[in-house]
């Protein structure tokens, strides 16, 4: 009997490296609405288990297909590092192909539909948790639910855009054939705290984002239905352009006003960053500035004169063409249209196998919100940085390659009726 903890404690160490890559993967997912230090901790250990299984175990993460575009924008990136015009900060900013290993680390661990559902719970438990602890704490400071802009764990652009991401993984799921009642339960009330704390962000480019998500999800999951999402769109955006200052609270409607929208500050410092960007690629278009902090250049570009000047430009597209010039603007593009083309493949991969989508529930589910996030990630990319921003970043590529990863039907598939897994 004295021995039993011991034995249990060695028995914890002897789990297969599959199941403690698992583990991390699981962390990680959590923990990136949560914490970044915690969440790419946990990134470089489930890293550092898929190698020990690659070179050691010989146990190879599968091809996403994603490998090629991702090596040529990484290597532009760094063959770009000797002609930035801060070579020791694009140097330390290559960091950020770190983030890149997620896509792998979460694919090579997405093997059975009972571990795509756990994938999926502690996605969503990640984003409730700091949803809910940031709306309590905004009432709580503030007296009201909006009043100014909800920020908590992390400034209101990236909760917005992190929040944004996890409703329409969820939303995939909601759509997914299969997915069964207790999940959809679920789902259903986790999505209203997500969408309020949407709205109280006050982040624009994640509301965008949002709505084209959803509507590229209507598209994929239910075509028939896409036209009277759209009319239905255009009605509310019609609705609210003219009595939306009677309908939404007055913090809301101060950013939502389409005479703000078209000549408010934000929008003009927008468009002066843009204008400025793309002096940058006009002087640099092959080698671009280089990947670096733009505080201190963007005086020599910008038209006019500012007493603040931002390190990025609020636009990936914009901003990728800064700094790694215009070819990098096509690699980055390239990489980032790669994973939609993958992911619609994928889609119809899961309808042609037997018994459709529905004999995969997770798999599907996965797959559908995959697509919603990368056309809400993508659309939310036009007014923000968010390729460069490194929580949504890490969460985008995460999502990414739990979608593309081998789904091979090991374990019994989730009961489309229950939604227990055995």
């Amino acid at each position: 009997m004295s021995l039993a903890p011991a034995s249990t404690g060695a028995s914890l160490f002897r789990r297969p490296a599959a199941d403690w890559q698992f583990g991390f993967v699981l962390l990680m997912l959590a923990a990136g609405f949560l914490s970044i230090a915690v969440s790419q901790l946990a990134l470089g250990l489930g890293l550092l288990t898929l190698l020990y299984r690659w070179v050691i175990r010989h146990e190879a993460p599968p091809v996403t297909g994603l490998e090629k575009t991702a090596a040529l924008l990484a290597l532009w990136a760094l063959l770009m590092i000797p002609f930035s015009s801060n070579v020791a900060q694009s140097a330390l900013f290559y960091r950020r192909f770190y983030l890149f290993t997620a896509i792998w680390v979460a694919a090579s661990a997405a093997t059975t539909e009972k571990r795509r559902l756990l994938m999926l719970a502690f996605l969503m438990a990640g984003a409730l948790t700091t949803c809910l602890h940031d709306q309590t704490l905004h009432a709580l400071e503030t007296g009201s639910l909006f009043h100014g802009r909800m920020a908590g764990t992390f400034n209101a652009m990236t909760s917005g855009a992190l929040l944004m991401m996890a409703a329409l993984a969820g939303g995939g799921f909601l759509m997914a054939p299969g997915t069964g009642r207790k999940l959809r339960l679920a789902l259903g009330l986790a999505m209203p705290p997500l969408l309020l704390g949407i709205v109280m962000t006050v982040t624009r480019s994640a509301q965008m984002g949002l709505v084209a998500g959803v509507g590229a999800l209507v598209l994929a999951a239910r075509p028939r239905l896409f036209a009277g999402f759209a009319v239905a769109g255009a009605l509310l955006v019609t609705v609210l352009a003219f009595q939306g200052q009677h309908l939404l609270p007055a913090s809301i409607w101060s950013r939502l006003d389409p005479k703000y929208i078209v000549g408010g500050e934000t929008t003009e410092l927008r468009l002066e960053m843009w204008r400025g960007g793309w002096n940058m690629v006009k002087q640099h278009p092959l080698t671009g500035v280089g990947d670096r902090g733009l505080e201190e250049i963007s005086p020599l570009y910008y038209t006019s004169a500012f007493d603040t000047y931002f390190g990025h430009l609020h636009s990936n597209i914009v901003h990728m063409a800064a700094i790694w010039g215009l070819p990098g603007l096509l690699f980055g593009q390239a990489f980032l249209f790669a994973g939609l083309w993958l992911l619609l493949r994928r889609r119809r991969a899961l309808l042609r196998q037997p018994g459709g989508a529905a004999a995969t529930p997770a798999a599907a589910g996965w797959t559908l919100g995959a697509i919603a996030v990368w056309t809400g990630f993508y659309v939310a990319g036009f007014t923000e940085w968010y390729f460069g921003d490194a929580e949504p970043m890490l969460i985008y590529l995460a999502i990414m390659g739990v979608a593309l990863g081998s789904f091979d039907r090991s374990g019994p598939p989730v009961s489309a009726r229950s939604g227990r897994s055995g």
